[in-house]
């Protein structure tokens, strides 16, 4: 989406945002971003990506068979698909302001990685972006959980799948943006109707093991909006998504070319809307603060873009 809005405007999409918040797919376009690619060259590695980790139909109910006891995809295809995308690069030397979220599955408690863009922010600036990636991405079923600086960790999309509160209460607490200052941008990954059936009512594993996955992500993420929205009002809150009838796309079998359709559709519809909201803002120059070490003064931040 975010490719084809930069192609439909002419326009560097992340010279506007201040601020970028992604959480699992959401995240590794975030750290792409940080590492200095275009959104096209982002949508490139990401179809490289589905063909190397996501296998076709029939070896994937091979995998769906095996997921009881272990994960659906192999974690070492997917570390060495977003090794091509993201180099060696580590989160310090990213040229945005990031913060991406996990879930710490050893503690029990949520784990959010940082660049150093304020001088308390002294540790995670050491850890290459393909770790950050593979945490984020680990959703639960698919992929094995990431171990990280001493941490085992998850898909950040068990508690954040639209990190759009993250980002706003990064930009209050660590940056001194007023409320008031904050627009969002939040871009979602293709947002599917829902239609339970009355079944569901009667609970129990048999009606809802399918279901409820899909409906807990669903609800984080509208949820997240809501509490957005409510925070810096609604006029300042802006989403970008396609939303397509419930079951249609899963997890790992969403065709790029359809997603590319459905891309050109909403930035059809949403162009207006950002080039209106947030073109006239150019995010000032991103200098790390490592440790102590002061080598920038922080940046007046006022727009976030969040993906999801």
């Amino acid at each position: 989406m975010l490719a084809r809005l930069e192609q439909d405007l002419g326009v560097s999409i992340k010279d506007s945002f201040d601020l970028i918040a992604g959480t699992s797919a959401g995240g590794i376009v975030a750290l792409g971003l940080g590492a200095g690619l275009t959104p096209s060259e982002i949508v490139g590695h990401y179809e490289e990506l589905v063909e190397a980790v996501f296998p076709a139909a029939r070896r994937r109910l091979w995998r769906r068979a095996r997921q009881l006891t272990a994960p659906i995809y192999d974690g070492d295809a997917l570390r060495t698909a977003l090794t091509k995308v993201l180099g060696e690069g580590l989160l310090g030397d990213s040229a945005k302001r990031l913060v991406i979220p996990a879930w710490d599955v050893q503690r029990g408690s949520v784990h959010i990685f940082k660049t150093p863009h304020h001088a308390r922010l002294a540790r995670d600036w050491r850890i290459p972006m393909v770790d950050i990636a593979m945490a984020t991405s680990a959703a639960p079923l698919y992929f094995p959980a990431a171990r990280v600086d001493g941490h085992r960790l998850i898909d950040g999309g068990v508690w954040a799948n639209n990190p759009s509160v993250v980002a706003i209460a990064e930009a209050v607490s660590m940056l001194d943006v007023p409320l008031a200052s904050i627009r969002v941008l939040n871009v979602g990954t293709i947002d599917q109707l829902t239609n339970h059936p009355k079944r569901l009512d009667r609970g129990g594993l048999f009606n809802w093991a399918k279901p409820i996955a899909p409906l807990i992500l669903t609800a984080g993420s509208r949820g997240g909006q809501g509490i957005a929205e409510h925070l810096i009002g609604k006029a300042a809150f802006t989403r970008f998504d396609a939303l397509v009838p419930g079951g249609l796309y899963a997890l790992d079998s969403a065709d790029p070319s359809d997603v590319a359709g459905l891309a050109a559709s909403v930035s059809r519809e949403l162009s207006p809307i950002y080039t209106a909201r947030f073109a006239d803002h150019r995010a000032a120059d991103y200098t790390p603060l490592i440790g102590d070490r002061h080598r920038g003064d922080p940046t007046s931040t006022s727009t976030t873009e969040v993906t999801r």
